[in-house]
């Protein structure tokens, strides 16, 4: 209950209300409190909530969270992250300033179409009301996409162009092995399966788990054969054969007992896999029918990978230039 009450304190921080991100017992959080600044130029607990704020929703939604502690310390992560994002984005756009950067209305009225159109359908009525509920202007709101359009301009130019960028034989060699797996055709599983209903005659569920573990238990340790024990308990068309089903692939059998047997390595039985009416012991044979791309299949893949990850430490490079030659401070 204590996580539970955790997040939903931390749900209510992040909402248009911009509460505080410490826990509910705790005091309130200054909103204008400056948690940096930049050349001078404040980052307060307001800018930060609304930077931060969508990440740990989606955090919250996504991820099951078991303790306050857990939680906390998972935000405070996002929240530092968001915190440097902030730091960056003042940097960038101190440069740009700097280097006598403009950005002409029409690339802002652009920008705020395509939002319109994105996200509202073209309805200007309902893009207004939107802003109205959220504080803001239109005029602020199209300070912001031009600060946007900024941040990514310079950001470009400073990555550097990709067609440019030199790739070196070791280097393909490199982030082939590091991306063949992603290209790894699954495969079919060569599967045996024993099932064990959950009731038969005067027997219990629980009874027939035992069965079920005792009849693993036999198997793992060598004292029986898989193809035996099924030819004498499992209830299914498989039995006679050992148990064996064949060659799948995900389409063949139910979800949890093909997710089941595509988590398995080659030669290795399952737990007792509970599939509703039965209790299930897989084995898996090995996979056949797997394939992986040969270097030259991936060579567009593989260049443009390296591309992206050359433009980001040109990146990550100029960035901390920016930071030694700027005034930060992180209170």
């Amino acid at each position: 209950m204590a996580a539970l009450r955790y997040i939903f304190c931390c749900l209510s921080v992040f909402s248009f209300a911009l509460l505080s991100l410490a826990p509910c017992s705790a005091a309130p959080v200054e909103l204008t409190r400056i948690k940096a600044t930049v050349n001078g130029e404040p980052i307060t607990q307001v800018d930060l909530n609304e930077a931060v704020r969508t990440q740990v929703q989606m955090f919250l939604m996504n991820n099951r969270v078991d303790t306050a502690d857990k939680a906390a310390v998972e935000i405070k992560r996002l929240e530092e992250r968001a915190l440097n994002d902030l730091i960056d984005k003042k940097l960038i756009l101190s440069e740009f300033k700097a280097k006598g950067g403009t950005i002409p209305d029409k690339y802002v009225d652009e920008q705020v179409d395509r939002f319109v159109n994105g996200r509202y359908g073209g309805d200007r009525n309902k893009f207004m009301e939107a802003l109205a509920k959220q504080g803001l202007s239109l005029n602020q709101f199209r300070n912001i996409q031009r600060d946007q359009i900024a941040v990514q301009a310079l950001r470009a130019q400073q990555g550097g162009d990709s067609k440019k960028v030199f790739i070196m034989p070791h280097e393909r060699e490199a982030m082939y092995k590091e991306i063949r797996s992603e290209y790894t055709s699954e495969g079919r599983v060569k599967l045996s399966l024993i099932s064990i209903p959950k009731s038969v005659g005067n027997r219990t569920p629980e009874q027939q788990k035992q069965l079920a573990n005792e009849i693993r238990s036999r198997i793992v340790t060598g004292k029986s054969s898989f193809s035996a024990e099924a030819k004498r308990y499992s209830h299914d068309q498989f039995s006679q054969k050992g148990g064996y089903v064949g060659e799948i692939d995900r389409t063949m059998l139910n979800p949890t007992i093909t997710d089941v047997a595509y988590r398995l390595s080659s030669k290795q039985v399952s737990s007792v896999v509970d599939g509703g009416g039965f209790y299930h012991i897989l084995y898996s044979g090995g996979r056949v029918g797997k394939k992986t791309p040969s270097k030259k299949e991936l060579e567009k893949e593989i260049e443009q990978r390296i591309r992206v990850k050359k433009n980001q430490s040109n990146m990550e490079g100029w960035l901390k230039k920016l930071r030694r030659d700027a005034n930060v401070r992180i209170y």
